[in-house]
């Protein structure tokens, strides 16, 4: 800051060559230990954090809720405290060849109907951010679909079906058994609390359509429970005949906006 103040029309190059000793201070104490063990351990935690800044930042642009990402294990695995709003608009992208749309909860409001007050507010356009390549939306909608066609949603394959058309569907599960442990010397367990357990189901039905279903139950009464992802993946295959007539072909589509660019894409 003292050299940005003392120099303001430097460039960023003038204050990297400028800092050169400063940089090499603050890096010293890395070699401060006589273990190199702990100090190449030491130099990974520092390479991990930035890691997960740069996923954080590409997970937002998917539709990620949070501000940050824990660096762990647990992170890496999959268990990054998601919502089942954002998988569901992560799956819409991937349906939408790479395409980010805007989420729509009300289309219009009416007031004071046929009168002299009548008002309306409808939707301004905006336009849909592309968030991914298209062939990469397409590689992992083929993906998606072996889950239901032979993976851990094969209870749903064909479930959709009429004798006139096969619907493609795909879709991902995950169950989640939450829990603080505590252990001793030796890796021997002392204790273990539930905290939540919870299964879900994000998936697309065909060309147009796509959610998310999770099943949830909170506190240390998630020990009584047992269930997995096939949980919400069986609702879903109640919900056919419901749903059929909403996913068969030719059933009424909304208009797409105009796309943004890859490049032009912004994180917000």
């Amino acid at each position: 800051m003292r050299y940005r103040l003392e120099n303001p029309l430097a460039s960023f190059a003038d204050a990297v060559e400028a800092s050169r000793d400063e940089r090499q201070e603050v890096y010293r104490w890395l070699f401060r230990s006589r273990h190199k063990s702990a100090r190449d351990n030491r130099i990974r935690v520092l390479l991990e954090v930035e890691a997960f800044l740069d996923v954080h930042e590409r997970w937002q642009r998917l539709g990620y809720p949070f501000s940050f990402l824990v660096p762990s294990l647990a992170t890496a695995l999959g268990s990054s405290g998601d919502r089942p709003a954002a998988l569901a608009e992560l799956m819409g992208a991937i349906l939408n060849d790479g395409v980010r749309m805007p989420t729509v909860r009300i289309e219009n409001l009416a007031f004071a109907t046929d009168t002299p007050y009548e008002t309306r507010f409808g939707q301004r356009p905006n336009a849909a951010l592309r968030v991914m390549p298209a062939e990469v939306a397409r590689a992992l909608r083929s993906v998606l679909s072996e889950v239901v066609s032979a993976g851990t949603a094969r209870r749903l394959y064909g479930s959709f079906d009429t004798p006139e058309h096969a619907l493609i569907l795909g879709g991902k599960t995950g169950t989640g058994d939450n829990r603080i442990e505590q252990y001793g010397r030796g890796g021997r367990l002392i204790s273990s609390t539930a905290r939540n357990r919870t299964a879900t189901f994000v998936f697309y039905l065909g060309e147009n359509h796509f959610g998310t279903l999770t099943a949830f139950v909170q506190g240390e009464t998630a020990d009584a429970y047992g269930f997995t992802s096939s949980l919400p993946v069986q609702v879903l295959k109640g919900m056919a005949p419901i749903l059929q007539p909403y996913v068969a072909p030719g059933a009424a589509t909304q208009c797409r906006p105009p796309v943004m660019p890859l490049q032009q894409a912004s994180v917000k």
